[in-house]
Formats: structure tokens, sequence, C-alpha cells
């Protein structure tokens, strides 16, 4: 699905220094600037290299700050970025992990062990095979880069049907941050829907954010944990399904989670139906007294759950907007989406034609602006779970509910419109009809 262009790697000559507590760069990364907390990342498949790779950017300027002595932990689907010089624009995660350890930093590195339908792997790609020797895989030692058994999760590890379970994380937390002017962040976040791979930067659109809120860091820290615990059970946990506080501005869902009934289309226990039963269609505004619609938006990979279809679909018959922007959906998740009683609704397929490449969104979010529970506060739910079948029942997945107006108009201003207006422009009827799968294609869907 992926294919990354290998490039010659040529090592800098850059390194960190732990100074009094901070970080010092010296080489290429002296003049990066502060990585970014609170505030969404975006990258731009059709932009520049520096655009491409804004991601990259974010996380490697945090990996940078990271003192001696401190601890990163990162779970991710993919890590297969080929070797290529370590640049400001175009920074090098595997290169930077590296001086972070040479530095006293501990990295431990939990990656998915399945091998892809193109017979490729973590463990056969670049920064495995360059981190293996330099962090080990002792489960005791400080650091560590370890592999969920094949074809399993590291918690999940049930078949839905014939798929089977997968780590789809996309994570890195960090206990300390030092920012340029000395400043020191604790409890850091790293949550992102792409994979550490160059198709991820320059064939996908994707979105993260960092943020710092000890009760969301500590959900994650555990979560991290049993990651690793589960990781040689062979029983696993494929009912593990925690969420973490409603008052939290980040509100943690890890995945697994098992239906109760037999049934893996089970509505009522499918977090995404759960949470769009809380949206409230019609609405008078708390600080204008005016009637409102509420508005949903999603930016989806994969959107093959025809529950979260149907719910979908019913909102717009309540009379809330919908606008759903997708790479791959099932034709009864399409069918539900259609269903909706006259009424308009936005639908955009995107397998977009862009020079020699076919530019897809990956991001995996949905943006609510209007009347959720008891208040009026706009939402984005955002990390790694796709609304697909597997997502939900037996991959190890995370995503944060984000409740903050200012990172809501971020979404939707910075990149909701730009991803659905360059894909409508850009898919024509014949790619759209490709994203379509049947019901037991897209069950067998290889997730990004």
């Amino acid at each position: 699905m992926k294919r990354a262009v290998r490039i010659l790697f040529a090592a800098t000559a850059s390194a960190l220094l732990a100074v009094g507590g901070a970080v010092v760069a010296t080489g290429a990364e002296a003049a990066e600037p502060d990585p970014v907390f609170g505030v969404p990342v975006f990258n731009d498949p059709a932009g520049s290299e520096a655009a491409q790779y804004a991601i990259f950017q974010q996380l490697a300027r945090l990996i940078d700050r990271v003192p001696a002595g401190e601890t990163i932990e990162m779970s991710w689907f993919e890590f297969k970025t080929p070797d290529y010089s370590d640049t400001t624009a175009r920074p090098a995660i595997t290169d930077r992990l590296i001086k972070a350890h040479r530095r006293g930093v501990n990295v431990r590195i939990l990656l998915d062990g399945q091998v892809a339908g193109d017979g490729s792997s973590n463990a056969t790609q670049p920064p495995y095979l360059r981190l293996k020797p330099e962090l080990g895989t002792s489960e005791t030692a400080s650091s560590y880069i370890l592999l969920c058994a094949k074809n399993r999760g590291c918690i999940g590890k049930r078949k839905i049907g014939d798929a089977d379970a997968y780590n789809h994380n996309k994570f890195l937390t960090a206990t300390k941050v030092v920012l340029n002017n000395g400043a020191v962040k604790t409890g850091v976040v790293f949550q992102s829907s792409g994979n550490l791979g160059t198709w991820d930067a320059d064939t996908a659109y994707n979105n993260a954010i960092t943020w710092t809120e000890a009760s969301s860091y500590a959900n994650y820290k555990a979560y991290f944990k049993d990651l690793k615990k589960y990781r040689t059970s062979s029983t696993g946990d494929d009912n593990y399904y925690r969420v973490g506080a409603s008052a939290d501005q980040y509100k943690t869902h890890f995945f697994p989670r098992k239906e109760t009934n037999g049934d893996y289309n089970q509505a009522s226990t499918d977090t995404i139906v759960n949470v769009l039963d809380s949206v409230k269609c019609s609405y008078v505004g708390q600080t204008d007294g005016d009637p409102h619609q509420t508005d949903i938006r999603i930016v989806m990979w994969a959107l093959t759950r025809t529950a979260v279809a149907k719910k979908l679909a019913d909102l717009v018959k309540d009379g809330c907007w919908v606008d759903v922007v997708y790479s791959v959906t099932s034709t009864s998740a399409l069918d539900a989406l259609g269903n909706v009683g006259g009424r308009s609704i936005g639908i955009t397929s995107c397998e977009a034609r862009y020079g020699n490449r076919t530019i897809k969104a990956h991001s995996k979010y949905m943006l609510i602006d209007g009347a959720y529970d008891d208040d009026q506060i706009p939402r984005v739910f955002m990390g790694s779970h796709n609304y697909s079948l597997t997502a939900l029942r037996n991959a190890d997945e995370s995503m944060v509910r984000i409740r903050d107006s200012s990172v809501h108009e971020a979404y939707l201003h910075s990149n909701f419109y730009k991803v659905r207006d360059f894909c409508r422009a850009n898919t024509t009827a014949a790619a759209a009809a490709t994203t379509v799968l049947s019901d037991a294609a897209a069950l067998r869907f290889d997730e990004g």
C-alpha cells in the first residue's frame, strides 16, 4: 500500500548536549524552533518538503528537547522511514532517537509485529535495524525496542473474520521537554494519525497534536505499560477498553472494545455511535440566544462501520449538518450515509491525482460544533482510530477527545476545508468508485 522511496543515507555531524538540565542543540538542529503545544500540526502532501514533513518536524523537536535521565515512550503501527540525510525540513526520526539515547535519555519503543501484504514488516526496516543494536530488546532494560507478536496486537489478540489483530497506535510520551528559553514541560503527550513513513508525509494528509495534562498523560503511561505487559501474553485482553475522565480537556480512549452480544456491528458498544448519541442537532446559543444547528465534520482514512454511518444519517434527518471526507468506505456504510430522507449531506471521497501521486486523506478525526450533552464547547476527536470494525474490536488504538474551541477552529479552518476541497477537485468519478469496497473486502482492508 505504501511504498517508501529509498534514499542514500548521509550521517549528520549534529549532536545534542544536556547542559544544566536543559537541552542545547548543536549542528543542524540548532536553529530549529520549539515544538508547539495545544496547537494541531498538519502536513500538506501537495506542498513543499517542509510542509509535507511538518508532523515529523514537531516530533523531532520534541525528541531533541528531552534531557538526559528522562524517558521517551512511543508506540507505532509502522516505523518504516528509509535512511536519508537528517535536515531541518525533513528530520530523520531514527537519527534523533539515537542522539537522544546517546545523551542519556531512556528510549522505549513498541511496534506492530505483523507482516504486510507486500512482505514488509517493521522488523525488516531501517529504523528497527538501526535502533535494535542501539536500544536493545531487553524488557527489563531502561531502553528497548520491542515488537508485538506477528499477526496480533500487543493487547488485542483475536481475529475479526479473517482480519488479524494489530497494534495501530501512533503516539509518544516524554517525562520532560525543555524549550529553547529553558521553560520546562512535564508529562508530554504527542498523538498523531500518521505512521512514520515517507508515504505518510508526501502522499497522505495527517494531523497531530501535543499537550501536557497530568491525568491524560498518566492514562497514556498506563496504556503503554499494558501494551508491554500483554505483548507476550497468549490471550491478551480483547475487551481492554479504557476511557479517561470526562472533565479532562484531553479525554482518552484506548481500544480494543469488545461487543457484548457476539455481533461485531453492535451499535451500543460502538464508541463513535455513543459519542454521536450525545449530540443535539438544534439548540439555542448560550451567548447569543439565537437558534443554531450542530455541525459534524469528519476526515477519515477508513469509514466502514455501518452503525456509525447510520447514526450520522439519522443526525442529518434530525437537522445536523454532516460533512464527511474519506479514503475508503464500504458498500453498506456508503448506502447508510446516503439514507438522509432527502436532506443534504456532504460526502467526499479522497483519491486525488496530483502529479505522479495519488493523495489520500489518512487523518482520523471528527469535529463537533454545537450542542453536546450539557454544553456547547466545540470538540475534536482524533488519534489512530479509524471508523472500521477492526479499529474498534481487535486493534490496539488510542483516541483523544479535545474540548477546546481554538483547537476546533484550527482543525476546521487550517485543515478540514483544505482537505475536502482538494480531494473534491482532484478525485475523478472513476477514482471515487475504487474507494468503495464490499463489506467483506472492507473487513480485510489493510489499515493505515
